[in-house]
């Protein structure tokens, strides 16, 4: 079953345009069990779907700030 989260880029660091959507995008899809990554650099947000049996919230958190990205999970849907 997969599982989308929410990741509000919260630090000094924003997304600050298409290019750095496509490296976000880039960067996660290369986690195991990332379906999908949506980048938004006008509402600061980051939405992932992914299978939870493969990555974790928290993998994918620490993969956003090896990119420089200061982020929070929020809300879920499964």
């Amino acid at each position: 079953m997969t599982r989308t989260v929410d990741f509000p880029v919260i630090g000094t660091q924003p997304i600050h345009c298409a290019g750095c959507e496509e490296r976000i995008r880039n960067a996660l899809r290369c986690l195991p069990g990332v379906h999908t990554v949506g980048a938004s650099a006008h509402s600061q947000q980051v939405a992932v779907t992914f299978e939870p049996a493969q990555v974790s919230p928290e993998q994918i958190r620490a993969k956003l700030e090896q990119l420089g990205y200061q982020v929070t999970p929020q809300g879920s849907t499964g």
